[in-house]
């Protein structure tokens, strides 16, 4: 079985972000965006890190943030995903192995992001375009453009619109390398469903676990 990033985004409590470790989720983002309804800031931050370090990976959820303010986030996260239009310099100056790259893929122009960022060689997050957000929108990525992101660069993990009803199926199409998952699994913004969310974690931890399906 090859390594899998199982992200569950958008966590504001530290006992839902324990339960969701608890279940199996590999990784959980939490949100340092103000104009963000899901937005925590950094002491809770780090309260929930805290909370599930050794079991599952804390990432710190932002947008154009400075290289300053992300080394701050560092000292209490394991990663920060970068959800705006960060240049690529600014990837190269942050810690190897602790960054994931956010981009909002609207068309096949935007695959080139995907080559581009690949080439640091952190996780590729793709996203729902949105004029309205940067994130958590629940908008869905058009299934065969995202399967030729992943064709593009193979570290490519899948989010935008997943669901415990729809992940099986995408993953089985597309075959990313990880899902993230946020608005679908809502009571309502920063609270989780926790019922939606152990569904969709069993879900695709059998989609990687069985029979080496996604290798």
């Amino acid at each position: 079985m090859k390594e899998y990033i199982l992200k569950i985004c958008g966590l504001t409590d530290r006992k839902q972000a324990e339960e969701t470790a608890q279940a199996g989720a590999t990784h959980i983002g939490m949100i340092f965006f103000e104009k963000s309804p899901r937005h925590v800031p950094l002491e809770v931050i780090g309260e929930i890190s805290a909370g599930i370090k050794g079991r599952a990976i804390s990432v710190a959820v932002t947008v154009n943030q400075d290289l300053k303010i992300l080394q701050n986030l560092l000292d209490v996260v394991d990663m920060v995903q970068l959800h705006g239009e960060e240049p690529v310099g600014l990837i190269r100056d942050l810690p190897e192995g602790r960054v994931i790259k956010a981009l909002r893929i609207k068309d096949e122009k935007d695959l080139e992001k995907v080559e581009l960022y690949g080439k640091t060689g952190v996780p590729v997050l793709i996203d729902a375009y949105s004029e309205k957000a940067y994130g958590g929108t629940g908008k869905q990525i058009e299934p065969q453009l995202a399967k030729k992101a992943v064709d593009i660069y193979p570290m490519t993990v899948l989010s935008g619109g997943l669901s415990p009803e729809n992940v099986g199926q995408l993953l089985e199409q597309i075959r990313p390398a990880g899902v993230d998952a946020s608005s679908k699994l809502e009571v309502r913004p920063g609270v989780k469903d926790m019922t939606r969310v152990k569904k969709f974690i069993d879900t695709v931890r059998d989609f990687y676990e069985s029979d080496n399906k996604a290798d």
